[in-house]
């Protein structure tokens, strides 16, 4: 056997803050000596199992996806098994974490804190064997569930490749723990993913295994304060500067994570430092009128402008010195808690992307709440969706900003907005039979079944994707989940899929139609077309808003390109942008055609992007065309077809685009990255209009 192998504050608008995260360590070679040591109570090895799942061709062909499905957002990681060894290791199917668990008895608090862990053997990777640290309160005994508790972020990191002992101030995370227990729990894992791991690794494996002799030695004592030039967290004590709250003026807090694992901190300290913030609060609404206030200064938010909302309760601090590692974090007042609480919404790592990019023409970007759709507000903000609270939340892309937080009973899917009544027409995931609708007056979510009866025949339909109509009504594709063919002549889809136009309490206008298998449904006020789209076809119906009829256009239900991603109508409603990975014609080549919306192929002209086209938009004067191939941004002159400009996008690795599209005021272009509806989080870039101006109309 190979040597090494496995076996088996006093202010009102301050409560409503939030904040967490954990502990900030130190690697040290220490000489000093302690006064106490704490009992090592239990070692071993939380073992994850990472299977490779295959589908076979057969089960693809029946439709049997036997991939497991994405677990919830946030939802808590077991391990497989619990083992013995010392191992922190990661192999193409399994990732080993070596956890310790002490015990401090009746120490309440230290001054100082080191574990030590001595190494007995590493197995490098290209040379390095990196490691993570994390921290969590314990019971006392090792279980499955210890394998993800406690704060998501590594407490240290550390490449032991080379090394025979690591030594690590933990004395932060040794504070928050003791908040909850006498027990506190390490687990340390190797960073390199099973998929990174190499086939031709003898032994199979990277890491380290530790000689399990663990030791924890501390001084008891009065926390340690933490510096007050920037903002800082060490584990246990959060402190903020300046952080800007409408209508009261800029504040000086510090908070204390007092439950590790859950990530709740308590607001300890906070004065008013300065009275330079005097703009009310936006929100609602007024986000929807774009001469009632300004644009957030963007010098402010390249030092790392901290806010928080008297609206939502959210604290935003966009960058942390945490172990001399920048993360931004997001706290959120927990209601009616004395004395005040904040549960900890993300802590992540600080905006990497453009900034970081070699060229990159794009202002900023935000990882926000995890969101399918977007509205784009004014001034960069957006409307989005919180598909792990159940909430729809304004966010400034530029600033950082919360507002207003809506929160109900289902996930937020896709938006479409009506501006002149300040409503916001909501999908759910899962699909139900509702149609939600929220107020920015008044901040109420209301729902209303989705019923209409057809030839004494009840259809219930679930909706799948809206678009606003006139005065206010909505353009509907709706999915029978029943498909029940009622028969004597009464209308029927075979697909499920219909189309239906109602009212904003849901009440249906005019009879709906079957359809065979549409996904997307556009309508244009200016020229009345309705608009269905496959992932190939587009078809274009007249719409008669005086009887509410919808009249087919011949010869619109036809091909326009192959697994199409967007959809654009111009201001005018004269052009269509369809942006499909081949282009609109038969043949690859990388083009948006200027489409008519009556003849799609009688065209005076198509724009040409580098690559596949993946999404467009056209800006307010209806002049412009932005397109994006996830390489670049594209600005074409709608008449000519000329690009007037072109911009490197600098995306990270692995980033794709889901959509563009225009700020309300139209001076911001606003870029949605694809995710996942149980991704923990989505992103987003902005980047200012250039001064360029298209061919006037």
């Amino acid at each position: 056997m190979l040597a090494g192998s496995r076996d088996s504050l006093g202010f009102t608008m301050l409560q409503k803050l939030v904040l967490a995260n954990l502990v900030a360590p130190l690697f040290l070679i220490m000489n000093a000596a302690f006064a106490d040591s704490a009992v090592l109570v239990a070692d071993g090895v939380l073992v994850k199992k990472t299977p490779v799942v295959e589908i076979t061709s057969d089960a693809t062909d029946e439709g049997d996806d036997t991939t497991a499905a994405p677990p919830v957002a946030g939802a808590p990681v077991n391990a497989s098994y619990v083992s013995a060894g010392g191992w922190a290791v990661t192999g193409a199917d399994f990732t080993d974490a070596a956890v310790a668990v002490f015990d401090f008895d009746i120490t309440s608090s230290v001054s100082q804190a080191t574990l030590t862990l001595p190494i007995e053997e590493v197995f490098t990777q290209n040379g390095l064997a990196p490691l993570e640290v994390y921290m969590y309160s314990d019971n006392g005994v090792i279980e499955f569930t210890d394998y993800s508790s406690g704060f998501s972020t590594a407490i240290a990191k550390v490449d032991a490749a080379g090394l025979t002992q690591i030594d690590i101030d933990v004395t932060g995370a040794v504070n928050s723990a003791l908040n909850t227990g006498q027990y506190v729990a390490f687990r340390v894992k190797s960073s390199v993913l099973p998929s990174n791991v190499l086939e031709t690794s003898i032994p199979a494996w990277t890491g380290v295994k530790f000689r399990t002799n663990y030791s924890l030695t501390f001084t008891s004592g009065a926390a340690p304060a933490i510096a007050t030039d920037s903002a800082r967290f060490d584990g246990y004590t959060l402190g903020v500067q300046n952080v800007e709250v409408a209508e009261i003026g800029e504040i000086a807090l510090q908070m204390q994570m007092i439950d590790a694992n859950d990530l709740i901190f308590q607001l300890t300290q906070a004065e008013i430092t300065g009275s330079g913030v005097t703009a009310p609060p936006v929100s609602g609404a007024d986000l929807l009128n774009c001469s009632a206030f300004a644009p957030p200064a963007v010098s402010s938010v390249a030092v790392g402008a901290s806010s928080y909302s008297i609206n939502s309760g959210i604290l935003d601090v966009p960058s942390v010195n945490f172990n001399e590692e920048q993360l931004s974090f997001r706290l959120e007042f927990i209601e009616g808690s004395n004395p005040m609480l904040f549960e900890t919404l993300s802590i992540a790592a600080v905006q990497s992307g453009p900034s970081e990019a070699t060229i990159s023409a794009l202002g900023g970007g935000l990882i926000t709440e995890s969101s399918q759709d977007f509205v784009p507000l004014c001034h960069g903000w957006v409307l989005i969706g919180d598909s792990a609270r159940n909430r729809v939340v304004e966010r400034n892309l530029i600033s950082g900003e919360t507002g207003n937080t809506y929160s109900f009973s289902q996930i937020p899917d896709q938006f479409t907005v009506d501006e002149d009544n300040a409503t916001v027409f909501m999908t759910v995931h899962p699909e139900t039979q509702r149609l939600y609708k929220l107020d920015l007056n008044t901040g109420s979510i209301t729902s209303n079944n989705v019923i209409q009866n057809i030839s004494g025949f009840n259809y219930r339909w679930s909706l799948r994707d809206l678009a606003l109509g006139e005065d206010g009504n909505v353009f509907a594709l709706m999915y029978d989940n029943i498909q029940t063919d009622p028969g004597a002549g009464t209308p029927y889809s075979s697909t499920g899929l219909w189309m239906g136009l109602m009212s904003e309490d849901g009440s249906f206008l005019t009879q709906s139609i079957p359809l065979e298998d549409p996904v997307r449904i556009e309508y244009d006020d200016v020229l009345d077309h309705v608009f269905l789209a496959t992932a190939s076809n587009l078809a274009t119906f007249d719409f008669d808003t005086v009887t509410n009829a919808l009249t087919f256009l011949p010869n619109t239900d036809i091909a326009v390109g192959s697994s199409c991603t967007d959809f654009a109508i111009s201001p005018d409603g004269t052009r269509l942008a369809y942006t499909c990975p081949d282009g609109n014609r038969s043949g690859q080549n990388f083009s948006i055609v200027d489409m008519a919306p009556d003849d799609y192929f009688d065209s005076d002209g198509e724009w040409f992007l580098g690559s596949s086209p993946v999404s467009a938009t056209f800006n307010n004067a209806g002049t412009i065309l932005i397109a994006t191939d996830n390489d670049k941004l594209y600005f074409f002159d709608v008449v000519t077809h000329l690009v007037l400009e072109d911009f490197e996008l600098g995306l990270l690795e692995g980033e794709a685009i889901k959509k563009i599209r225009m700020s309300l005021d139209g001076n911001y272009l606003l870029i949605f990255l694809n995710n996942d509806v149980h991704d923990e989080s989505s992103k987003f870039y902005w980047m200012p209009m250039p001064a360029i101006t298209g061919t006037p109309l």
